[in-house]
């Protein structure tokens, strides 16, 4: 299986978990709508989100200590930015990678999320807009750069 199918594939099918401050959790998943989002945008005063990690750089499995490192650093890069955010946990339905946690972050234009994702090397992240369904982004040049040359070989009528 090549990367780009084993990223877009686990990504398809991971649940990505957003826990409030109540206690509870809303539950996102790519290319789905969700009221429960949409309420939490409106809430925030928001429009828009990005839902990325520090885990795991590249899907190169690290230690639960090095893990939690570059999770902090990255909260950390994400105040300094001004944004604010929720934690939550990438869980993937096959089991493919442990769960890992993630941050979701409020009004975030994607050029910085690009940037953040490439400084923690990252494959991709999750985005969305009010209204809208998440959509999966690839921030990895060469995953990009594989899934357009996949799609200009694809019959889309």
């Amino acid at each position: 299986m090549s990367k780009l199918h084993a990223f877009f594939t686990a990504s398809m099918t991971t649940r990505y978990t957003i826990d409030l401050p109540d206690g509870t959790m809303v539950t996102l998943t790519i290319g789905a709508p969700s009221s429960e989002v949409d309420r939490l945008l409106a809430q925030n005063h928001a429009t828009r989100f990005a839902y990325l990690t520090a885990y795991n750089p590249q899907s190169t499995t690290l230690s639960a200590d090095e893990n939690l490192r570059r999770h902090e650093l990255l909260c950390k890069e994400i105040k300094q930015r001004g944004f604010t955010y929720l934690t939550g946990r990438a869980i993937p339905d096959a089991g493919e990678w442990e769960p890992e946690t993630c941050v979701f972050a409020f009004d975030m234009p994607r050029a910085t999320v690009l940037e953040l994702c490439q400084a923690f090397a990252q494959d991709g992240a999750v985005v969305g807009e009010l209204g809208s369904a998440p959509k999966l982004m690839f921030t990895h040049p060469k995953l990009r750069e594989d899934f357009k040359a996949l799609l200009q070989s694809c019959v889309l009528e």
